[in-house]
């Protein structure tokens, strides 16, 4: 049984070498690689555990860049329109954007300074729409539209602050 001796003896070396390629490996990994079991009675390792905090965010929204702007008032009569009064069809108040004017919605703006369709926020007024300019609306203005021209002489002229709550399409 000389053949099955050569066997044995080959198995036996291939159990060597696997042996020896496992005791460099956990060598060459060191501290932080995989270690053979601890020897009973011997302290066993404790792993480290690193705490990383994530970033802290704000819960607050960011206080928004209020601007101060010359608030006037109009309607849709011939003494704030002019020419543009006379030929409403159905009576429908529409504006050079091409919406429909609503009051609580509607302002007018200078479209270089505040494009059609900016939404901003007006201190003691709340959101308006930019959906109107006209001809006396030079940068830092708006004109606020309201459907009876009495309210709109109560408000008058006045400095407001505001905010742009979300930009619009550009001149």
């Amino acid at each position: 049984m000389k053949g099955g001796d050569d066997m044995k003896k080959i198995t036996f070396a291939a159990l060597l070498i696997l042996a020896a390629f496992a005791v460099c490996a956990w060598s060459a990994k060191g501290s932080e690689g995989t270690r053979p079991p601890a020897e009973a009675g011997a302290p066993a390792a404790t792993p480290t555990v690193e705490v990383v905090e994530p970033p802290q965010v704000s819960t607050e929204p960011a206080e928004p860049a209020w601007a101060e702007y010359e608030a006037t008032a109009y309607c849709s009569c011939e003494k704030c329109c002019g020419t543009w009064a006379e030929n409403r069809p159905d009576g429908i108040v529409y504006t050079a954007s091409g919406a429909v004017a609503q009051e609580g919605v509607t302002i007018a703006a200078d479209w270089d300074v505040l494009p059609p369709g900016t939404v901003v926020y007006i201190d003691g007024l709340g959101e308006r729409v930019v959906q109107d300019r006209g001809g006396a609306i030079k940068g830092n203005a708006v004109d606020v539209y309201f459907e009876d021209h009495d309210e709109a002489l109560v408000f008058g002229r006045q400095t407001v602050r505001l905010y742009i709550v979300e930009g619009g399409d550009g001149p």
